[in-house]
């Protein structure tokens, strides 16, 4: 699952659509100007099947190019802390990257940072308000996450290759 998670960039849907993946949530959708007629719920359900998060369309616009169109996507707000989840495992790879160890609890200012940051883009990920989720409900759940996660990087002896964001 790491590898998925870690996946950034644009990815081929069967249809000739592209996904643009960061962490492994999906977060726009491209028609690639293909004036191919292609349902809504189709696209949804084989973003759905890249990714294991069910996204929601917010609305198609022109893209960059001639005849491309483009959507947002957001992930249903009952798997935002699966998207958490992903944001947390990436957390931890990024730090076994820069420091060759695994997060302890001494790594305190990571663990608020990295949190105030990944608990923000779960929410907008998940085209939410951030009133409308209790941030500190997740925060355990999500420094268990990356430091379980950092851990197994560690005794696994795996350099994560960190992609740009």
């Amino acid at each position: 699952m790491t590898d998925t998670i870690l996946t950034n960039g644009w990815r081929r849907l069967d249809n000739g659509f592209d996904v643009e993946l960061l962490h492994g949530i999906p977060v726009r959708l491209s028609n690639n100007g293909l004036d191919i007629p292609v349902d809504d719920a189709d696209l949804v359900d084989s973003v759905s099947q890249m990714t294991e998060l069910k996204v929601t369309i917010v609305g198609w616009h022109q893209g960059e190019t001639a005849g491309e169109q483009e959507t947002r996507l957001f992930v249903d707000a009952l798997q935002f802390e699966d998207v958490l989840h992903r944001l947390a495992l990436f957390s931890a790879a990024l730090f076994v990257d820069r420091y060759h160890t695994a997060i302890d609890t001494d790594s305190v200012d990571w663990d608020k940072a990295e949190y105030e940051r990944d608990f923000n883009q779960a929410v907008e990920h998940c085209g939410l308000e951030s009133s409308d989720m209790n941030k500190d409900d997740y925060y355990k759940v999500y420094t268990t996450f990356m430091h379980a996660e950092s851990s197994r990087l560690i005794d696994s002896g795996i350099d994560p290759l960190i992609e740009p964001e």
